[in-house]
């Protein structure tokens, strides 16, 4: 142990075998204010219009450098995008939401496109949320009783202009996206057996397969179809946990549990190469600069931590952790200078730099 952390060693049978040195982790414990690079004061500060709500991944940033944000109400007409503008500094409320889910940005391109998923479908708008370019509803069937019907996350399929989205049935909604302002919708593609609702998803180049990541910790692969219908081709266990961010890092997949650990995939072969304990209270908000091997997570516990991942061995170096504020965190999002960290029932938005 040390004033970092104590040392964790992975194992896939979790016995205990010799330290590889590629394979020895910190652990980061929550900084204290005085061992932090960036105390509050330290931090730029800028804010969106109300303040944001409790879901996962709640912070989005578009290549153009707008920032999004949800905030939820029970109240009919209460709940707003809110987007924030990094070139000009001005907020602003967005379109009216209702109980939405996740809210990502994806580049398609022809330009980026807001995806805002909910209990009502999935909004597509232009970057700055000034136009509805599509919408998909949900379909009714095929969800568990005690499950809430809706969509939730979703990527972008290159090669076929693909917008793929999450929904509660465990299934996915295929958008074809063949220009900024040409929307159609697709066959729904359904899971080859019955499944829990998609936590989050996301493609891998490498494998040219989207993966699946649903609330029972089951992992699906998804084989890609010009005309749509996906096939379920198969799945991969998981650690039994509910996801929260599902990613590609060239060969390699991230699985970011709740309950605090992030591993690691080989996205070819399945097998987990790397598990790390990131937090020691619930993740909230993963985010990754794939090109770089940088991941960035946030946390209840209020810490962001920044780890770098080498490409080759997979070894990860925990480059940053702070004490961003002291409230729950709900999102993250990488910057030119650092990190974006949003906050539940706070209307700031944290800039940390590192």
């Amino acid at each position: 142990s040390s004033r970092f952390g104590s040392i964790h060693v992975s194992s896939k049978a979790g016995a205990l075998r010799r330290p590889d040195p590629d394979r020895i982790l910190f652990v980061p414990r929550k900084p204290a204010l005085a061992e932090s690079k960036h105390t509050f004061e330290q931090m730029a500060r800028t804010g969106f219009v109300a303040s944001a709500s409790l879901i996962h991944n709640n912070l989005a940033i578009s290549p153009g450098g707008w920032t999004a944000c949800v905030h939820n109400s029970v109240n009919v007409g209460g709940g707003k995008l809110m987007l924030y503008s990094i070139s000009s500094g001005q907020s602003r409320a967005g379109p009216e939401v209702s109980q939405v889910t996740s809210v990502r940005y994806l580049d398609i391109g022809a330009g980026a496109v807001l995806c805002v998923s909910s209990t009502n479908g999935t909004q597509v708008y232009n970057e700055d949320a000034s136009t509805l370019l599509f919408f998909a509803p949900i379909t009714d069937g095929g969800e568990a009783p005690d499950v809430q019907k809706g969509h939730q996350a979703a990527c972008f399929v290159p090669g076929l202009q693909h917008i793929v989205i999450g929904t509660s049935k465990g299934s996915l909604v295929l958008v074809h996206a063949a220009a900024a302002d040409a929307f159609l919708a697709m066959p729904e593609s359904a899971p080859a057996s019955a499944t829990t609702e998609i936590s989050d998803l996301c493609f891998s180049p490498v494998t040219q397969t989207v993966f699946t990541a649903h609330s029972n910790g089951e992992i699906r692969l998804w084989a890609p179809s010009p005309q749509g219908a996906y096939s379920n081709a198969d799945a991969m266990l998981g650690n039994g946990q509910a996801p929260v961010r599902i990613l590609p890092l060239g060969t390699r997949l991230l699985v970011a549990y709740g309950p605090g650990t992030i591993c690691l995939y080989d996205a070819l072969s399945r097998e987990l190469q790397v598990e790390l304990t990131a937090h020691a209270r619930w993740i909230t908000g993963v985010t990754a600069r794939e090109e770089l091997g940088q991941v960035a997570s946030v946390g209840e516990d209020t810490v962001l931590n920044v780890w770098n991942i080498d490409p080759s061995s997979g070894r990860v170096v925990l480059q940053h952790t702070s004490v961003v504020a002291d409230k729950l965190l709900t999102g993250v999002a990488f910057t030119q200078a650092g990190a974006s960290v949003a906050a539940y029932d706070s209307d700031e938005i944290y800039q940390v730099t590192f």
